[in-house]
């Protein structure tokens, strides 16, 4: 109750005063004051439920944000299959006379036989 609903509270106890509130005062001095706590009431939980949608989008962002930033990692390349790999590039140096192409640059090809342990291979 803040100061304001106790000053009324008293005020409606005491029959002291010189002149009591009539009936009529009493009644909407009553609702007056329920009124106000239930707009208080309706306030703080509009507050509250604000607080909990804020920090919810907020978490949300966050984790997404997050989530975004540890994708940053090179993925890994497929497997190749034993039978063929390719060998390192090498490029050819380009000559200075004018008129010449440019760089290109060529890789190998070299097949690998797989043998397991235990296994015969074909050229034994």
């Amino acid at each position: 109750m803040d100061h304001f609903e106790q000053g009324l509270a008293r005020m409606m106890r005491d029959g002291d005063e010189d002149t009591p509130y009539e009936e009529r005062h009493q009644v909407r001095l009553r609702a007056g004051v329920r009124a106000r706590q239930r707009a208080r009431t309706v306030w703080m939980a509009t507050g509250s439920l604000l607080t909990v949608a804020g920090l919810g989008v907020g978490l949300t962002l966050l984790a997404s944000l997050s989530a975004q930033s540890g994708s940053n990692d090179p993925q890994p390349r497929p497997v190749t299959s034993a039978e063929s790999v390719t060998g390192p590039s090498t490029a050819r140096p380009a000559s200075t006379a004018e008129g010449a192409s440019l760089p290109t640059r060529t890789s190998t090809t070299t097949r690998v036989a797989a043998t397991w342990p235990g296994s015969r291979s074909s050229g034994q």
